[in-house]
C-alpha cells in the first residue's frame, strides 16, 4: 500500500430549532483529527428522550473515545484483509472506553435520589448517558467506518459517484435506534473497509440523522450532497467549504428542528485546482428540504 495519499477533516454542529424551543443543550457532538497522512472523524448523536437525560455528555464522551481509539489503531491499518480485525477491536475498545468514562461522570456526579426520573437511573446508569455513534479513520489508501445506531456514511468518488458506506441496521424503524447504551452495543455493529484507491474516493462525509431526514428526496439527497461537495471542492477548495459547512447545517437544523452535525474526510488535493473554472453562483448545496416548517 502506498503512503503518498493526503486527508484533510472538516466538521461543524448545529443545535436543532425545537431544542432551541425545549432549552434543551446541544446533543450532537462531532470531533476530527489529522496529521495529513491519516485522519480520524467521529460524530454522536445524543437520544432526545427525556430517559436520556445526559445524553449531552453521553455523545461527547462517545466522541473523545472514537477519536482516542481510532487514532491509538490507525498504524495498524496497513493490510486490507487484516483492517477487518482492526475495526472490530476498535470498536470493542470504543464501547469500553466509554462505558468507563461515562461510570466515572456519575461517580463525580451523581444522580438526584429525590427525582424520579434520576432515581430510576440508578438501577442502569448508563441509559441517561444514550447516544449513537458514526466514526472512519484512513491512513494513506485504506478507510474503515464503524456505525452503532443511525446516522449516514456516504464515500463520493472523484467523478462525484456516491455510494452508502454501510449497510442499513435492520433495528432501525424512524422511531428507535441502537445505542452505546444498550447492554450488547455491539451486536448493532455493522463495519467497512474500504480501498480508497480502488473506489477512487475523493471524500467521505458522515452526519447525524439531523441532516438527511429533513430532506424532501429522503432516499437519494446524499448522491445530490456528495455531487456538490466534490464539485464544490474542486472549484472553490477546501478551505472555501470549511467556512460554508457551518452554514449549510444551519437550514436543516431551523427547519428539520433536530440537532444537525456532519465530518468530512477529503482527499487533500481535491481542491488543488480550485478557481480554475468557473463557479455558478446560484447554485446552493443542500438538496430541498422537506416541508417541515409546522412540525412541533
Amino acid at each position: 500500500m502506498t503512503l503518498g495519499t493526503q486527508w484533510t477533516v472538516l466538521s461543524a454542529s448545529r443545535i436543532g430549532s425545537v431544542h432551541v424551543r425545549d432549552d434543551l443543550p446541544l446533543q450532537d457532538a462531532v470531533l476530527t483529527w489529522t496529521d495529513g497522512r491519516q485522519a480520524v472523524a467521529a460524530v454522536a448523536d445524543g437520544h432526545g428522550h427525556r430517559a436520556h437525560f445526559r445524553s449531552d455528555i453521553g455523545s461527547a464522551l462517545a466522541a473523545v473515545s472514537a477519536v482516542e481509539e481510532m487514532r491509538r489503531v490507525i498504524g495498524d491499518l496497513t493490510d486490507p484483509e487484516s483492517a477487518g480485525d482492526v475495526v472490530t477491536a476498535a470498536a470493542a475498545a470504543i464501547v469500553e472506553s466509554w462505558e468507563t468514562k461515562v461510570r466515572h461522570h456519575v461517580a463525580a456526579n451523581p444522580f438526584d435520589l429525590g427525582d424520579p426520573r434520576q432515581a430510576a437511573a440508578s438501577d442502569d446508569p448508563l441509559r441517561p448517558y444514550g447516544t449513537t455513534l458514526l466514526a472512519a479513520a484512513v491512513s494513506g489508501d485504506l478507510m474503515i467506518v464503524l456505525q452503532i445506531g443511525d446516522g449516514d456514511a456516504v464515500i463520493v468518488s472523484d467523478q462525484g459517484e456516491a455510494s452508502r458506506a454501510l449497510p442499513d441496521d435492520p433495528q432501525l424503524d424512524g422511531l428507535h435506534t441502537s445505542s452505546l447504551c444498550e447492554p450488547e452495543p455491539l451486536r448493532s455493529l455493522r463495519t467497512a473497509v474500504i480501498d480508497t484507491r480502488v473506489e477512487d474516493i475523493a471524500l467521505a462525509f458522515f452526519c447525524t440523522d439531523g441532516f438527511g431526514t429533513s430532506r424532501v428526496d429522503a432516499g437519494g439527497w446524499w448522491r445530490q450532497t456528495g455531487e456538490q461537495l466534490v464539485d464544490f471542492g474542486r472549484t472553490r477548495g477546501l478551505d472555501w467549504v470549511r467556512d460554508q459547512l457551518p452554514s449549510w447545517l444551519d437550514e436543516p437544523a431551523q427547519i428539520g428542528g433536530d440537532d444537525t452535525s456532519m465530518a468530512i474526510i477529503a482527499r487533500a488535493d481535491l481542491g488543488a485546482a480550485a478557481g480554475e473554472r468557473p463557479v455558478d453562483p446560484e447554485r446552493t448545496f443542500l438538496p430541498e428540504l422537506a416541508d417541515t416548517l409546522d412540525r412541533p
